[in-house]
């Protein structure tokens, strides 16, 4: 007797679906063009969407944002001139209110006006005199010289 070759035992594979021919002309050429051309769809989509986000992301975020920080650098420098104009306030109020006491009043009119007091004698100081004009001693001013000197 011959010996028997052992069985092996396999997976069942799924039944493999049986083709029809057609009957008519066949169009084979269209179908994978179809598919080509959803395939290529399916790809511009995910960049176009990406890009809509993106630009969806800009208008949202960044531009505000720009417009966020110049507001806030405005409103800085505007509290900076606030602050200036208190300061010169402050100081216009107490320059007022020194101005309405006696003394001070005494104290402009002397000084801006030369008013003085009943018995007092003003003396005004005047300022050095100048050089006199230092004019060359070559021609044309030759005579001009001795006439200012004069």
């Amino acid at each position: 007797m011959t010996p028997k070759k052992p069985v092996r035992r396999t997976a069942k594979a799924d039944p493999v679906p049986v083709r029809r021919k057609a009957s008519g002309p066949r169009h084979a050429a269209p179908a994978p063009a179809k598919r080509s051309a959803g395939r290529t769809l399916a790809r511009l989509v995910g960049p176009l969407v990406l890009v809509i986000l993106t630009v969806g992301v800009l208008v949202v975020g960044a531009f505000p944002t720009r417009t966020w920080l110049a507001q806030r650098s405005a409103a800085a420098t505007a509290e900076n001139r606030l602050a200036e104009l208190d300061a010169a306030n402050d100081a216009a109020r107490a320059e007022a209110d020194a101005l309405r006491t006696d003394s001070e009043i005494e104290r402009l009119a002397r000084e801006q006006y030369g008013y003085a007091k009943a018995g007092e004698e003003v003396y005004q100081v005047l300022p050095p005199a100048r050089d006199p004009v230092r004019v060359p001693d070559a021609w044309p001013f030759g005579g001009l010289g001795t006439t200012l000197e004069r």
